[in-house]
């Protein structure tokens, strides 16, 4: 999967195809700053998916073992991959490092370590599927020289699955090597083809051993330098978990999976994001929406340094927000106007706070004192990462959804929150408004209206 970021910042459709994946992410303002991201991830480039190549090519001058895998290698690496497999769920080293070539260099080794550092996690899926054989010989070709034989290149799906927390295996990319030695196919690499745009995603387990800790909700994820937070940090997030709950129902899976990574390499290559993640305390992640509603691959993953600079109020307000979009994420889509999703999330983060609203939005309130007031609803480029408001705008969105509440209470809100997703389909400019009507029973311009005398007796 590739990392590609929307410049809406919306969270993408629910029910996105094969290999996208999505994220919302915490503002980079701290405590209450969220920026929600959406990663679309296509990392099929141009030359990697299967092509039929004609005769004429085939005869064509390549270096040698540069000749493209037939289907009777393809089954047979993917025979390999599926005892490979197996034998990780059924802890046999042996079997493990059979698949490997030792002569492929630190390949071997570190999936070696792979299967030590999965030694206390525990998976209900492990599994690998076929995409495509990749036949470019710019890929086979210097990789078949870096091995000294015949080689073929899987694009290959890894399913795999955290047992209690995943209801099913999420799916991740991966670019596999494998060569020939002596008739017998073994796992060479996983990097030959990402000159091409086949880079390999990266777990947790690729960057060290994993210390973890599972409670009524949670399933957390450290490695043991963070082995200390994993207590604190899980009863953060079972904490969190009933007021989401409260707020949007029972139908969504409260099981979290929690990691918190060491490095900025790792942050970004779980969350799949390329950009600068130093000022992040925690991103919501998810894979897929199936038709049924079933999120693929939730997972909350938390910056242990940026959490520790907040207050328990502040800690507590990240985690409710991003678990909130995991818990609508499948009535979520991108069509919807983000003031509404962002606000929304935080709605729910803010539940619990002994701070007052003037304190919460303290950089719209010191605009409301001096006269100045929305005229409008925040725009999707309002949210725009580089926004100079973008404190206000959020604070704007936050409050919106508060008044909802006020109005027509916390089932009202997530109905409206519901009735806005619907009619974002039809005609997404018009989304809001028929929510305020079928919910409110008012037009857009009358709740504006309405939310800017609350804004005016809320912050003056």
């Amino acid at each position: 999967m590739s990392n590609g970021c929307d410049a809406s910042g919306r969270v993408p459709e629910t029910a996105p195809p094969a290999g996208v994946s999505l994220r919302g992410s915490i503002g980079r303002r701290g405590s209450r700053r969220t920026l929600a991201l959406i990663l679309i991830v296509l990392l099929l480039a141009a030359g990697l998916l299967a092509v039929v190549a004609d005769k004429r090519d085939q005869h064509s001058h390549r270096p040698a073992g540069s000749a493209m895998p037939n289907s009777d290698d393809v089954a047979a690496v993917m025979s390999v991959l599926n005892a490979h497999g197996k034998a990780l769920l059924a802890r046999d080293a042996a079997g493990w490092r059979s698949a490997l070539d030792d002569r492929s260099g630190s390949f071997s080794a570190q999936q070696e370590a792979v299967f030590d550092n999965l030694a206390h996690v525990p998976l209900s899926a492990w599994r690998y599927t076929l995409d495509a054989s990749v036949n470019s010989p710019d890929v086979l070709g210097p990789a078949a020289q870096r091995l000294g034989g015949r080689v073929a290149v899987l694009h290959v799906t890894l399913r795999y699955a955290l047992a209690v927390v995943d209801l099913q295996p999420t799916g991740k990319d991966l670019w596999l090597t494998a060569v020939d030695r002596s008739g017998r196919w073994l796992l060479a690499g996983d990097s030959d083809a990402a000159a091409a745009g086949g880079v390999s995603w990266r777990g947790p387990w690729d960057f060290g051993p994993l210390v973890v800790r599972a409670g009524a909700h949670t399933l957390v994820l450290a490695h043991p330098a963070h082995a200390g937070d994993l207590a604190r940090f899980g009863s953060l997030v079972e904490q969190s978990v009933p007021v989401v709950t409260r707020v949007w129902g029972s139908q969504w899976n409260s099981h979290v999976a929690v990691i918190i990574p060491d490095t900025d390499a790792e942050f970004a290559a779980v969350t799949a994001d390329t950009g600068d993640t130093s000022d992040l305390a925690a991103v919501a992640v998810a894979d897929q929406v199936l038709p049924d509603g079933t999120v693929l691959g939730a997972r909350i993953v938390l910056n242990p340094t940026n959490l520790q600079r907040l207050d328990d109020a502040g800690r507590r307000l990240v985690v409710q927000h991003e678990l909130t979009h995991i818990a609508s994420r499948a009535m979520t889509n991108d069509q919807m106007p983000t003031w509404v999703i962002e606000g929304f999330a935080d709605y729910v983060g803010n539940l619990g706070s002994a701070l007052s609203v003037r304190q919460s939005a303290a950089e719209l309130a010191a605009e409301v004192r001096r006269g100045l007031l929305p005229s409008m609803l925040p725009s999707n480029a309002d949210f725009s990462g580089s926004a100079a408001r973008l404190p206000q705008i959020y604070e704007q969105a936050w409050l919106a959804c508060r008044l909802i509440a006020r109005r027509v209470g916390q089932p009202g809100l997530v109905r409206f929150y519901k009735a806005v997703s619907q009619a974002a389909r039809a005609d997404p400019d018009k989304a809001a408004g028929t929510a305020f009507k079928a919910v409110l029973g008012i037009d857009e311009t009358a709740f504006v209206r309405i939310w800017r005398q609350d804004l005016r007796a809320e912050l003056a």
